[in-house]
Formats: C-alpha cells, sequence, structure tokens
C-alpha cells in the first residue's frame, strides 16, 4: 500500500457517483453503479441502491473502482473488501492502480450513440475497397467500444472510428481495430473494436459520458426501489 493510493482516494469527493466491479463465489464479475462514502484514507466505503449488490460476493477477490476526484479527473483503482455490513454498504481498502489497458475489463458502460466507421487504402492497388458503415453503440470504454453495425467490417487494418456521444455531446474520431465480429440477424452486426490511437480530449468525453450514464442509472434504481 503507498502513499499515493492514499492520496488518491482521499481526492475522490464525498458521494461522488462510481463503479465497482465485484467477483462472486462462481467467478463471475458483475459492475454495479454506487456512490463513494469517505472514510480514513486508504479505505472508505461504497453505497448502493436497494437491490443492486450481486448475490455471493468473495470478499477475498479484488474489487475494481472507478471514480472522479475533486477535479473531475478519472481515478480507478484495486480494493480489498474489508466487510458487508448489509446489502447496501461494502466497507474497503485501496491496494494498487490499475493498468490503463486493463480498465476496459472492469469498467464499461452501456451508452447507446452513433457511430460510424470509415476505410480508405492506402494504395488504390490493394485489394480491400474503400467503405462507410453506420451503426450505433453497445458499450463503451477507454480503450474500446462494442456496436451494432449495419454492414460486416471484414477489413483487419485499422479504421477510422466516428462516435457521436450524447451527454456531454461530442464527436470522437479515432483510429481502431476490429476484435470480433458476429451476424446477429439480417444487416445487424454485433462488432467489438480496441482503440488503437485516441486523444486524451477523446477519453476524457468518454469518462464524462459514462459518469453521466451512471448516475442516471443509479437515479433509476433508487426511484423503482422507492
Amino acid at each position: 500500500m503507498t502513499t499515493d493510493i492514499a492520496s488518491i482516494v482521499n481526492a475522490i469527493p464525498d458521494r461522488q457517483s462510481a463503479s465497482v466491479t465485484l467477483t462472486d463465489t462462481s467467478g463471475k464479475r458483475t459492475q454495479v453503479s454506487c456512490v463513494f462514502k469517505e472514510s480514513s484514507s486508504p479505505s472508505f466505503f461504497l453505497l448502493f441502491p436497494p437491490n443492486t449488490l450481486p448475490q455471493n460476493i468473495d470478499m477475498d477477490k479484488p474489487c475494481a473502482l472507478v471514480s472522479q476526484d475533486i477535479y473531475g479527473e478519472t481515478v480507478n483503482f484495486a480494493a480489498k473488501i474489508v466487510e458487508i455490513p448489509n446489502n447496501r454498504v461494502i466497507e474497503l481498502i485501496a491496494n494498487k492502480s490499475i493498468r490503463p489497458e486493463d480498465l476496459r475489463e472492469y469498467f464499461r458502460v452501456n451508452i447507446k450513440a452513433q457511430v460510424a466507421i470509415f476505410y480508405n487504402p492506402e494504395r488504390e492497388d490493394e485489394n480491400d475497397k474503400a467503405f462507410e458503415i453506420d451503426g450505433v453503440t453497445v458499450d463503451i470504454s477507454q480503450t474500446g467500444v462494442l456496436t451494432i453495425l449495419s454492414d460486416e467490417c471484414r477489413v483487419k487494418k485499422p479504421v477510422m472510428i466516428e462516435i457521436s456521444l450524447p451527454n456531454p455531446a461530442g464527436l470522437i474520431i479515432c483510429s481502431g481495430q476490429v476484435i470480433r465480429s458476429n451476424r446477429i440477424r439480417k444487416n445487424h452486426w454485433l462488432t467489438a473494436f480496441h482503440f488503437n490511437n485516441i486523444p486524451s480530449d477523446a477519453r476524457e468525453l468518454i469518462t464524462k459520458n459514462c459518469f453521466a450514464e451512471q448516475r442516471r442509472q443509479l437515479r433509476d434504481n433508487i426511484q423503482t426501489a422507492n
């Protein structure tokens, strides 16, 4: 445990929205929206709406937390569960940072947005032809996006990806490559992309959209429970 981790935890405002990935005793991971509650850093609490915690949480497995600090910057770290006093509160202690390349495994949010995929061969004599495919996003993170496209993205080379995010509104343009693609029905291809090169301001826009959607889901969960 390091002073840096304690400082990261201290920088998260009390009652800040967050997302935590929990593992149950069968090994299944579940991402849950929650609210950060400060304690004696690096310890902290997470507060959950009613009926949102998964059953049979494995307290020996590390949890991944993603939130925002007082400057609006994304913070993420792994934490160990100390106690689960009831079905709406977990006490944890932060112990290490999460590498950016591992963040998608822990933090992705369902956001529906318009997406367009563009490909232009570098040379005119290449066998691959230029194309544009439209679709919508299913979920997104700082490192990649899952989409439903109107056609198959057949090339394995880098393509240009344009995403029109809703809240806050903004256009992201970056390069990426297909990880997997499956036809789910006519004119519907479930296609996952990894971002190869994405500007820092685009990452920040994705993060803001993810937290806005999380806050909306958290409000909806609380209203439904009440």
